[in-house]
């Protein structure tokens, strides 16, 4: 096979690899969000609880928008 077509398939499977770890990462600020947000909703969340929050909503916003780019690329391809 050519040259071209191995690149292709090496970074299709990076892409793969690189999605299942995207999604890994998700699975887990879910779990983390957890202790924060019951602690807020019942009432004794902290400043820290909200900022906790926060900051894994931020990294799941990044997270989805590097998703989003490389789906994008998928079907440019």
């Amino acid at each position: 096979s050519s040259a071209a077509s191995e690149v292709y398939k090496r970074q299709a499977r990076e892409s793969r690899l690189r999605a299942a770890e995207i999604s890994r990462r998700f699975a887990e600020i879910d779990r983390e969000r957890i202790r924060p947000l019951a602690a807020i909703v019942a009432g004794v969340g902290t400043d820290e609880d909200k900022s906790r929050l926060k900051a894994l909503e931020e990294e799941a916003a990044q997270l989805r928008a590097v998703l989003a780019d490389m789906e994008d690329k998928d079907e440019n391809n």
